[in-house]
């Protein structure tokens, strides 16, 4: 009885020690998009639905009724092999500032607290974890920004990076990074009755762009190295802020792309319609 006993509790301490990890050790990071006020919105009544802290933090340290801390709650119910509360990040920055500068910056302070969660989980675990990237809105060009930090990482080369785009504007400065070879899958979900996605207009900052790219695009390149994906819930196409309610169901919706897009070895364009 004594030799169970002390089982147990050698048990119950290395379960303190370590937290749950997922199956397949992933760690997921959800990358917000711009909040054009978002210094004044986080003291006003719509702070739960915005606020995160700048930089990687852990969805479960936010009160439970706020929006990310509901997505990750979401995920986990949805699949608790490889989503777990204790490896669910949120991942703030300064999005008031429209600019693609402002995102490049944000997309190095990710890249260098990523390393840190990685070597940390390394140093707990004995095991390289994965990377799963949610980015929704410009949070998609913040993951896409990343493919210019990574490779200062030598340990990082090596890393398995997933990238999940929502409804993130295609610019001409970050198109290309698509096809980096950082990321090892990279999704983009857009829907067709999403105006603000395009609605961001390039041109307006950089004079150098052609009539043709002032507005931000919907779709990237068909040769890029990136399954594109058609999205609709119950058979509609949805609106830019629809995404929101959505994320909490992304482990089923990531199932599906996933299952319909097994054939695309280098890329092409799907169409998923979501039932809820």
């Amino acid at each position: 009885m004594k030799i169970n006993i002390m089982m147990v509790l050698a048990l119950l301490a290395t379960q303190v020690l370590l937290g749950n990890t997922t199956k397949d050790h992933s760690i997921t990071i959800f990358v917000h998009g711009t909040y054009l006020m978002r210094k004044i919105l986080q003291y006003s009544p719509y702070r739960q639905q915005i606020y995160c802290p700048q930089g990687l933090t852990l969805a479960k340290n936010l009160p439970s009724h706020y929006h990310f801390s509901k997505i990750a709650h979401g995920c986990v119910a949805c699949d608790n092999e490889s989503y777990s509360i204790e490896q669910f990040y949120v991942f703030g920055w300064q999005s008031e500032h429209v600019s693609d500068a402002a995102r490049k910056k944000a997309a190095k302070v990710l890249v260098e607290q990523m390393y840190e969660v990685v070597v940390d989980y390394y140093v707990r675990h004995q095991v390289v974890p994965k990377i799963r990237l949610i980015g929704f809105s410009h949070g998609g060009n913040v993951i896409l920004h990343a493919a210019d930090y990574v490779p200062f990482y030598a340990d990082m080369n090596d890393l398995e990076i997933e990238a999940w785009l929502f409804g993130t504007p295609v610019q001409v400065v970050t198109h290309d990074l698509v096809n980096s070879d950082c990321f090892s899958n990279i999704y983009s979900i857009y829907s067709k009755k999403d105006v603000v996605q395009v609605l961001d207009p390039q041109g307006l900052r950089d004079r150098s762009l052609t009539k043709n790219h002032f507005w931000s695009g919907r779709t990237f390149c068909e040769f890029s190295r990136c399954v594109q994906v058609d999205f609709t819930v119950n058979g509609q196409a949805i609106a830019h802020a629809y995404y929101n309610f959505i994320f909490q169901y992304f482990p089923k919706i990531k199932k599906i792309i996933e299952e319909k897009s097994g054939h695309l070895h280098a890329g092409g364009t799907i169409a998923v319609d979501f039932k809820i």
